[in-house]
């Protein structure tokens, strides 16, 4: 995984007709101070906010396969898979409906946090 800081906070964009590159795991930073880029440089200016990003690509975002980029409920779906395969995902909603969520509790609830998570990104992202 990559992580990369901008001044700007980052949501989504086309990545070509069947992709999105979206900024996951946003963490705001407080009086963040960039590194120096080459020595002898002037140590820039702190800046009051940053947003790092961690994903699979150098810039800290994450491609996804996204059928309809204008959709929110896409775009969720496309957050859950960086994550879940779809098979996965029946298997984790198996041992949920098969009584199995005792012993794996901790995957079902990692697995429902990120689903809200996705959500209420693909919500902010796609409908402001």
């Amino acid at each position: 995984m990559n992580r990369h800081v901008y001044q700007q906070p980052r949501t989504y964009q086309r990545y070509d007709e069947e992709h999105i590159i979206g900024y996951l795991n946003e963490e705001v930073l407080n009086n963040y101070q960039p590194a120096q880029q080459t020595e002898g440089e002037d140590v820039p200016e702190p800046w009051p906010t940053a947003y790092a990003y961690t994903g699979t690509e150098t810039d800290g975002g994450t491609v996804m396969k996204c059928d309809n980029q204008s959709d929110y409920g896409d775009v969720a779906n496309a957050i859950i898979r960086s994550r879940y395969s779809e098979s996965q995902e029946l298997a984790i909603q198996r041992h949920a409906i098969n009584g199995d969520y005792a012993e794996n509790a901790q995957e079902y609830e990692e697995y429902n946090t990120w689903c809200q998570y996705a959500v209420a990104t693909a919500k902010r992202w796609v409908l402001g």
